[in-house]
């Protein structure tokens, strides 16, 4: 179990990481999550949760899962995981926030 610490502690970061990033972009926000390895950021923009993902796959190789798949509370958000690198999330969210740009 020694090992748990360190394991806790590139959770935090990674999940601060998201969610900063997240929150920094027009069009998007979400609360950072206190313990589990998902966040469920809130799409600000008037697009459908599942056109824009959808939308954001098809241009950008991007996935996540679209809220309103969780029930009504989840309509105009999306599920990701914050498990992996930052480096990964990096590239993943920079595509994400080119993308932002071009949803009305």
């Amino acid at each position: 179990m020694d090992f748990l610490p360190k394991v806790i502690e590139k959770l935090k970061k990674r999940s601060h990481y998201f969610s900063t990033r997240i929150n920094e972009m027009d069009g998007l926000s979400v609360v950072s999550p206190k313990g589990a390895f998902y966040a469920f950021p809130r799409i600000e923009k008037d697009i459908d949760d599942q056109r824009f993902i959808l939308d954001l796959l098809k241009e950008t190789g991007v996935l996540f899962v679209f809220g309103s798949g969780f029930g009504k509370l989840g309509k105009g958000h999306f599920r990701s995981v914050v498990l992996p690198k930052v480096s990964t999330m990096e590239e993943a969210l920079d595509h994400v926030e080119s993308f932002l740009k071009t949803v009305v």
